[in-house]
């Protein structure tokens, strides 16, 4: 959802919605009230385009979940959702163009949100704040700040987050880790990461707000402008700024992810980035970054390559015969190196892979399937293969990339702080402009 006005001022939380969604509800099975495994665990769904129609396909599967409320301020989009529930399950959900309409309910015990890009914090907050464990998709905030208060309310609210970090269900990525975690290539000693770029262009020109579409919701805590065919499109949501930082966090959130599943160096101290990128169309609809080539380097001298695919191709094709132009992780190490992608692996000795397990004590938390796991977690209470953790840790790295290549500078990020170092002045641009009454905190 997407939507904008004026009265807007500068928040901490960069956007965070607090009240207007019911108290904190805490479902009965924490307080030992129905805890049977065949209990079927209440499901809301906030946003229902392009993807968060195949989540809602995916979660219509999983035995043990029910989905029970749609809401989308397209009126045609939640009609078609309910109508796909009531063919799937045989009862009708309720309908909403407003989300805090549905977090309201406090039969939901949990929800899937695949708005766009930034509305997927304040979303989750609301979510959160009402007792609700939340399925978010990837990218994770619209700032750093986001990121951050998003944690603290899970810690705080103790509840389930699992990120729309589907790969870490591909049973190869995991083995890929496993040897990487088991020293199978020795000592780590670089990382290379790439993903696809993004796109340029984008109509500005104005158009009637269709018919159906609360259009001031679908805006939500973003600028007002106003609609144009593009701007309510999916690639208004992935490549404008006023709702994401672009593919260099929308797409760069899948590899980063793994490289974050399989290192622990951005957490032992400050890291520093570098970087150059291009941005076609600075006064268009499309106005993100396009393309990126960032080095950064964490404490102890571990360096990470961050690229866009139109550098990583000839890179990536010296070891690995495809897979430079679509996304990869490579860790490389003193003895060999493994590559993790959702199209497929490679290794200097492609003989590991054909181990069903590595030698070796270090196992990840692991599931085959994906959206079966996270209602197991919401039900069971058990850890998400996906936490809030990683999810912040990694969209970080696409944040802090971004920010060395607008200031042209050498970004150095305190991890534990959750400050930048120098320069200081980039401390600012943690958040951002909240409109009218989506500011409250």
């Amino acid at each position: 959802m997407q939507n904008e006005n004026t009265n807007s001022r500068r928040r901490f939380l960069g956007g965070v919605i607090a009240a207007a969604v019911a108290p904190q509800f805490i479902p009965s099975r924490v307080l030992g009230g129905d805890t049977a495994p065949s209990r079927k665990i209440q499901l809301g769904h906030i946003g229902t385009g392009g993807q968060g129609t195949g989540l809602l396909q995916n979660f219509l599967g999983v035995e043990g979940a029910v989905s029970v409320a749609i809401a989308d301020p397209y009126q045609e989009r939640r009609e078609a959702a309910g109508k796909r529930v009531k063919d799937s399950q045989g009862h009708a959900p309720k309908l909403y163009s407003d989300f805090r309409e549905l977090l309201a309910d406090k039969t939901i015990d949990a929800v899937v949100i695949a708005t766009p890009d930034h509305w997927h914090v304040p979303v989750g907050l609301a979510a959160v704040r009402a007792g609700k464990d939340v399925y978010i998709e990837k990218p994770l905030g619209h700032t750093l700040a986001q990121n951050r208060a998003l944690l603290e309310a899970c810690q705080k609210h103790k509840r389930i987050f699992q990120y729309g970090t589907q790969q870490r269900s591909q049973e190869l990525l995991k083995r890929g880790i496993e040897l990487v975690l088991n020293g199978y290539i020795g000592e780590l000693q670089r990382i290379e990461v790439w993903a696809p770029g993004g796109q340029s262009g984008g109509s500005l020109d104005e158009i009637p707000v269709p018919a159906g579409l609360d259009y001031d919701m679908y805006i939500g805590p973003a600028p007002m402008k106003p609609c144009s065919k593009d701007r309510i499109t999916s690639n208004g949501s992935y490549f404008c700024s006023d709702y994401s930082i672009g593919f260099i966090g929308g797409w760069g959130a899948h590899p980063l992810d793994i490289a974050i599943w399989g290192m622990d160096y951005d957490q032992k101290g400050p890291a520093s980035f570098r970087g150059t990128g291009t941005f076609p169309t600075p006064n268009g609809l499309f106005n993100t970054c396009t393309t990126w080539d960032v080095e950064i380097t964490f404490a102890g001298g571990l360096p990470m390559h961050f690229m866009s695919s139109n550098h990583s191709a000839e890179i990536v094709k010296k070891y690995r015969s495809s897979c430079g132009d679509g996304d990869g992780t490579t860790f490389f190490g003193s003895k060999g190196w493994v590559s993790l992608s959702r199209a497929g692996v490679a290794a200097s000795n492609q003989e590991w892979f054909n181990m069903r397990e590595c030698e070796g004590t270090k196992r990840v938390l692991y599931h085959n399937q994906y959206y079966k796991s996270f209602v197991d977690s919401v039900r069971d209470r058990s850890a998400s293969i996906a936490p809030i953790e990683d999810a912040v840790r990694s969209d970080a790295l696409s944040h802090l990339s971004l920010l060395a290549i607008q200031s042209g500078k050498e970004v150095v990020w305190d991890p534990k702080a959750y400050r930048i170092q120098t320069p200081e002045d980039l401390n600012a641009r943690m958040t951002h402009e909240v409109r009218g009454a989506w500011a409250q905190s």
